[in-house]
């Protein structure tokens, strides 16, 4: 009967502990959950703030004629200027037609407050895809095929003494090694 309190006691306490262990993270848990719930939110807003910044210093860049920011039907932002009123000139309505949108400055920077509002009020997707459209991402090539060879340059290599067969296969990183290098 000992036996059985001191193992009892025994399971009491490591309950205790695990419960007090338990509690003890509930906060940085709160907290974390928190983080991650506003940090995409701020990123974003920030992102879109970078684009308007961006897109107002393409337009000081223009000296002439009105600012006209072009936004495409698959939100690609760029700025553009025209010499005449929007609906009188024949490439904005052109474009307009195509399904780009065609706004002043001041027109933009109230279309990325709206975005920015729907950031807030948690809708993330249509805005992710926003500024995907406007970022400009340089991938290396993966695959480059070689060069084509020249006529000169096919008699080299079929002249040359080592031959493709010439060589036994190594593992990456290494190359491969000349057959003859090794005896039989």
């Amino acid at each position: 009967m000992g036996e059985v309190k001191r193992v009892v006691s025994n399971l009491v306490e490591m309950l205790d502990r695990g419960q007090k262990e338990a509690g003890s993270l509930v906060d940085p848990m709160h907290r974390l959950q928190s983080y991650l719930e506003e940090e995409p939110k701020n990123i974003l807003q920030a992102s879109l703030d970078r684009l308007l910044s961006r897109i107002r210093a393409e337009a000081v860049k223009i000296t002439r004629g009105s600012i006209v920011v072009l936004v495409s039907p698959e939100g690609m932002v760029t700025v553009g200027e025209t010499y005449s009123d929007e609906n009188s000139d024949p490439r904005l309505r052109r474009l307009k037609s195509q399904g780009f949108r065609v706004m002043r400055l001041d027109r933009f920077s109230y279309l990325i407050d709206s975005l920015k509002s729907e950031v807030a009020d948690g809708i993330l997707i249509p805005v992710i895809e926003f500024l995907r459209a406007n970022t400009k991402f340089e991938w290396p090539s993966v695959y480059s095929p070689a060069p084509a060879l020249t006529e000169s340059q096919r008699e080299l290599s079929t002249s040359s003494e080592w031959k493709p067969f010439d060589f036994l296969p190594a593992l990456p990183p290494h190359p491969p090694l000349p057959r003859g290098l090794f005896k039989d």
